[in-house]
């Protein structure tokens, strides 16, 4: 029982140190995404994202492994900070609703893709086990970091090739 109790803990301690995120020269957030996207980086983009008709702050999410970026728009709520992930061909939501985050799909107002489209390339299993990320308050860059990892696991393996 306390092999399996050592294991269980050092297997946690290993996958949380994989996924952790780390800032290089205060520009840049990197990690690993454990995923077949690779490495990834987000940076502050220059070109920001229109929601609702104002520029928010907006960030550029790379994997080592994907062609196209993912753009991330900001949006600070009063306890937390939500998130609209944006690609030519996948468009989706984080929010934090009552101290609980995870992905939620796009509200209406700020789809620029066609909701058949999404639900494409959305792998929907990806989407239900993320429905809850984490019900702790996170930083914008932790936000950001588990955005990096978890969001590999939203698009289907039909479309991963395409990314």
């Amino acid at each position: 029982m306390k092999a399996r109790i050592f294991f269980t803990v050092l297997f946690f301690t290993v996958f949380c140190l994989g996924v952790q995120a780390k800032v290089k020269d205060a520009k840049a957030i990197t990690g690993s995404s454990l995923s077949a996207f690779g490495k990834y980086s987000v940076e502050l983009s220059d070109i920001p994202m229109k929601l609702d008709g104002k520029e928010v702050k907006t960030y550029e999410l790379t994997y080592e492994n994907a062609e196209r970026s993912v753009m991330i728009g900001v949006l600070p709520e009063r306890n937390c900070t939500n998130f609209i992930l944006k690609t030519d061909m996948f468009e989706i939501e984080y929010v934090c609703n009552k101290g609980i985050f995870g992905v939620k799909k796009i509200q209406k107002e700020y789809a620029n893709i066609s909701k058949d489209v999404n639900e494409a390339v959305l792998d929907k299993v990806g989407y239900y086990a993320q429905r809850v990320i984490t019900q702790n308050p996170k930083t914008e860059e932790e936000l950001l970091g588990l955005i990096a990892c978890y969001f590999p696991a939203l698009v289907k393996d039909d479309y991963q090739a395409k990314f």
